[in-house]
């Protein structure tokens, strides 16, 4: 994997990060919170979750290993999610920027929550968060589904085709 490879697949996942908070715009307070019985309960549960482990990863990047994890009160509401996601882009964007080919390959050791020790190249790390966003976004779509709305197309390829045009 290249920096241009890197910068495609983040570009993606902020494209597909978007999608998903622009459907869950359409839904009600209740229904954002309403727990339906997921892994983490609710779709405001389930995207707390998709931001805190794009944080979580983005400072393992940066050679820290944080302990705390993001908590529902600290995002109320859609729009708090929303402003903490840019601020988040932001500085991930920031740090994709100044990446090389030579740093992809380095190796970065961290400490997970339960202070096992680990360690991967950031290149892996990289897709491995791309993949885990996915993931999870996967499970909004299936939350959206159940509240009765129609989710977007959050496809690599759909994204590509949309490049495109």
């Amino acid at each position: 994997m290249n920096t241009q490879e890197i910068q495609t697949l983040f570009t993606y996942n902020n494209w597909a990060n978007h999608r998903i908070l622009a459907a869950v715009r359409g839904l009600g307070a209740p229904d954002v919170i309403r727990d339906l019985r997921t892994s983490y309960s609710s779709v405001q549960g389930t995207l707390t979750h998709i931001l805190w482990a794009e944080w979580l990863w983005l400072k393992r990047w940066e050679g820290e290993s944080p302990k705390r994890v993001f908590g529902l009160e600290e995002f109320p509401d859609r729009e708090a999610i929303e402003a903490a996601w840019a601020n988040l882009e932001r500085d991930r964007q920031a740090f994709i920027n100044n990446l090389t080919e030579e740093r992809l390959k380095t190796r970065i050791s961290y400490e997970n929550l339960r202070g096992q020790r680990y360690e991967y190249s950031l290149g892996h790390m990289m897709q491995h968060l791309v993949n885990h966003s996915t993931y999870h976004r996967g499970q909004v779509v299936t939350l959206l589904r159940q509240l009765g709305h129609t989710p977007p197309a959050t496809d690599f390829l759909v994204f590509l085709d949309e490049a495109r045009t």
